[in-house]
């Protein structure tokens, strides 16, 4: 399953959800086999020689930064009068994978001494300064698909019943909307709802160049078809519940 999500910055990029047989699911719950597929670490210079995958990965799978080094990066939300990344960057190291019963493996992030630095700009008054970010603010990736598109692929393993509640709300969550309304106190101007909605509907050129081709924007393989109870060559059949037999 996979749909297409715009946004008013950036191009649009597409979210997937690919469902495994049992016995090829079953193997994915070792966290020896997570590590070959999935990473969340640096590459380091024996892992990378030529520093391909390294730079795609300073450039396009680091969160951040983030947090006390840079307030009013996006991510900063304030819940319950705390003020935290909204990701959960940066994440805990760990020595191993773990696959937890209920949610997200929690992926290896050694505390190995590699890191990379990035350049804060200068604003709000505070001056251009460096930070270092280790494995902790790593997005987790395929090494494979990461160096062959040379783009943002975010991975992930969802091997617990509890995350499909998530999963299909993230798929099915559309763009983001926002209705702003300035009124005068002094206006007798009533609210047009209908011209409200026209004059703030926002579609950005990707959107538009999909619409105006008739692409697709979503796809759900197997197709999942309601199938009425009938005979053949005959109307539906209703059985009145004072006439079944419930013990049967």
């Amino acid at each position: 399953m996979w749909t297409i999500e715009y946004q008013k910055r950036g191009l649009p990029h597409r979210h997937i959800l690919v469902f495994l047989s049992p016995s090829d699911a079953r193997k994915y719950l070792n966290p020896s086999t997570i590590d070959r597929v999935i990473r969340a670490e640096i590459p380091t210079p024996e892992e990378d020689p030529d520093r391909k995958l390294r730079s795609i990965v300073e450039s396009m799978m680091m969160h951040g930064p983030c947090g006390e080094d840079n307030p009013s990066f996006p991510c900063m939300k304030t819940r319950n009068r705390v003020t935290g990344c909204s990701k959960k960057f940066p994440r805990l190291f760990s020595e191993a994978t773990v696959v937890p019963e209920n949610g997200y493996p929690q992926y290896r992030r050694r505390n190995n001494g590699v890191f990379i630095t990035k350049t804060i700009p200068a604003g709000n008054g505070t001056p251009a300064r460096t930070v270092w970010l280790d494995n902790r603010h790593i997005i987790p990736y395929n090494p494979y698909l990461s160096y062959k598109y040379n783009a943002h692929i975010n991975v992930k393993i969802c091997a617990s019943i509890k995350v499909v509640k998530y999963l299909n709300k993230y798929i099915y969550k559309g763009t983001d909307l926002a209705t702003l309304a300035l009124n005068n106190a002094n206006s007798d101007d009533s609210n047009d709802e209908v011209t409200t909605h026209i004059n703030c509907r926002y579609l950005c050129p990707a959107e538009c160049t999909v619409r105006v081709n008739e692409w697709h924007t979503h796809c759900k393989k197997p197709h999942v078809i309601r199938l009425g109870v009938h005979l053949e060559n005959a109307q539906l059949i209703y059985f009145p519940v004072c006439q079944m037999n419930l013990k049967t």
